[in-house]
């Protein structure tokens, strides 16, 4: 997913696509600044490439650099220098290899850490607390494999540790204190960073540390079976408990209290049998049948799952591909559920664990006149614990739900008396408010006090404005104009700056503009930037990206 693009699932990522292609076509109708056949070649023969700004960052490593990474404190950020794609067969069109750095981004120099490392997922982590990169060197594609390296990221100078020589999966604990590791199939765990490290079992594939960091949860492979088991980590030699064979899917409860999985021991199912157990005794109860997916509430309370309708016949199921179903709702550890939604695709539970949000009716509908496809449902919510589902909003593409859970955010898909796309907010115990007609994406400050969207575009979705709406004045003040020519945006943790890009036409790079949200003041930072960028202080007044360019290529930080 691109640098910038504030959505945190695909399925918004799809209807943000699919609302840009239906803003292009409205304002193309209009004259409203769309492009017309063959414009964009004329545009970049005709458009002389401006001269090159100063850069306001610092470029701290040379070279032509991908796959930019920030440590969770901002003290590192990685890259990978001089990365090409593997030349064999049957690897992601995206794998790049190739040297990788750690950069300071205070005082001292860049420093390689590894040759061989990759920009998969998996193969670089860092620990929750920023002392710790992860990484796996000379990795051989062929394999999914590398050497489990350690670095201390207190201390550039100080000598990586070398753990493991054909890892094929790490995982770090939630504190980032522990690591648990997979090598041919032997799983390892112990204190970071130097061990000492225990042998715990063998023919694993994956492993997750519960949260509180008490148990050690591992998946054998397939062909062992399949099952998850659970390790006592205070134990001096831990024994498997075997939670269900043949586990598709599994979770576990952020208190800790719970792990829940899709396990298919049933070939006769269309999709999986769900069960969950206590953590404390592993005693399982079965929830449900045909599961095709399933979420768990923060506070562990509530399990939500969808499943295939059992009146459905098989050649139905492979035509529908299994993608939507019936949504049942019940207590964490209890097989009693009721039923709330009919055909459901994605659902969630809000983050105060106060309520389920889903869209029922869930259709695709043509768009632009068939060119295109739109995916839409009826928002609809169900407040814990027996609320009856209440629906917000008829054929709604995406929703974004406010930090705090007091407001949410929604599109709706207009047909009379002309098609159209309208941008609604709902404040708790409120009434709906339209914000604005043809918009792109949107987001919420992190404090939750304001709503941020893009709007007014052209150039394809490539150039717009940026507007926000403080939700104190809902109805009171209409949104405001924060920068102009955006084509994505980010906000930093404390909601006091923006950070935004400008999309060149000669070339697919991009300006990149900081914006102070409390002043308005904004200022550009470089040119030629390519994405991600990311913020490395809370109040956003620290970045780093990367700059493509020939002759100034290279990771820089600033301002």
């Amino acid at each position: 997913m691109p640098f910038l693009t504030l959505v945190p699932t695909p399925r918004w990522w799809v209807a943000v696509l699919t609302v840009a292609l239906t803003a292009c076509a409205k304002k193309d109708a209009g004259g409203g600044g769309g492009p017309t056949p063959g414009g964009p070649k004329t545009i970049r023969q005709s458009i002389e490439k401006p001269a090159r700004m100063t850069s306001l960052g610092t470029r701290k490593l040379e070279g032509v650099a991908i796959d930019l990474r920030a440590a969770p404190d901002g003290r590192v950020v990685t890259a990978l220098l001089d990365a090409e794609k593997p030349r064999i067969d049957g690897v992601p069109p995206t794998m790049r290899v190739g040297a990788l750095w750690a950069v300071p981004t205070g005082e001292g120099a860049a420093v390689k850490i590894a040759n061989g490392a990759t920009n998969v997922p998996g193969g670089l982590l860092f620990t929750s607390d920023g002392k710790f990169l992860l990484v796996l060197g000379a990795y051989d594609p062929s394999q999914q494999a590398g050497e489990l390296l350690v670095q201390d990221l207190t201390d550039l100078s100080k000598e990586r540790q070398r753990l493991a020589p054909h890892v094929t999966y790490m995982k770090p604990s939630a504190d980032g204190t522990r690591l648990a590791w997979v090598d041919d199939g032997v799983l390892f765990e112990g204190p970071l960073p130097a061990g000492p490290f225990r042998q715990l079992a063998g023919e694993v594939a994956t492993a997750e540390f519960a949260p509180n960091g008490k148990h050690l949860y591992f998946r054998r492979r397939s062909v062992a079976g399949g099952g998850v088991f659970q390790l006592e980590l205070a134990a001096d030699k831990p024994t498997p408990k075997r939670f269900v064979d043949a586990v598709g899917e599994y979770a576990i409860s952020e208190d800790s209290k719970w792990v829940i999985a899709m396990a298919r021991t049933n070939p006769r199912m269309f999709g999986f049998e769900l069960f969950v157990a206590d953590a404390a005794t592993l005693k399982v109860v079965k929830l449900g049948d045909d599961v095709m997916r399933f979420a768990i509430s923060r506070d562990g309370q509530w399990v939500a799952r969808m499943q295939v309708p059992k009146n459905v016949s098989a050649n139905a199921a492979a035509a529908n591909d299994l993608q939507l179903g019936e949504l049942w709702l019940g207590r964490t550890g209890q097989a009693d559920a009721r039923k709330v939604g009919d055909k459901v695709r994605e659902f969630e539970f809000t983050k105060d664990s106060k309520k389920l949000i889903f869209r029922d009716n869930y259709q695709v509908l043509a768009l632009l006149g068939g060119k295109y496809d739109e995916k839409v449902g009826d928002l609809t919510t169900v407040t814990l614990p027996d609320g009856a589902p209440k629906v917000l909003q008829k054929r709604s593409p995406n929703y974004e739900l406010s930090p705090d859970g007091k407001a949410i955010a929604y599109t709706a898909r207009i047909e009379k008396p002309e098609y159209s796309r309208h941008l609604f907010l709902l404040k708790e115990g409120g009434e709906p408010v339209k914000l604005q007609e043809w918009l792109y994406d949107y987001v919420f400050a992190p404090q939750g006090d304001r709503l941020f969207f893009r709007a007014t575009c052209t150039r394809e979705g490539r150039s717009c404005d940026l507007l926000v709406q403080d939700l104190t004045k809902v109805g009171a003040e209409p949104p405001r104009r924060v920068t102009q020519n955006t084509f994505n945006f980010k906000l930093s943790d404390d909601g006091s700056r923006a950070l935004s890009t400008t999309p060149h036409m000669t070339d697919e790079y991009f300006d990149v503009v900081l914006t102070d949200l409390g002043t308005g003041e904004s200022k550009v930072l470089d040119q030629y930037v390519t994405q991600p960028v990311h913020f490395l202080a809370k109040d956003g007044s620290k970045l780093a990206w990367i700059v493509a360019e020939k002759k100034t290529a290279g990771v820089y930080v600033g301002p």
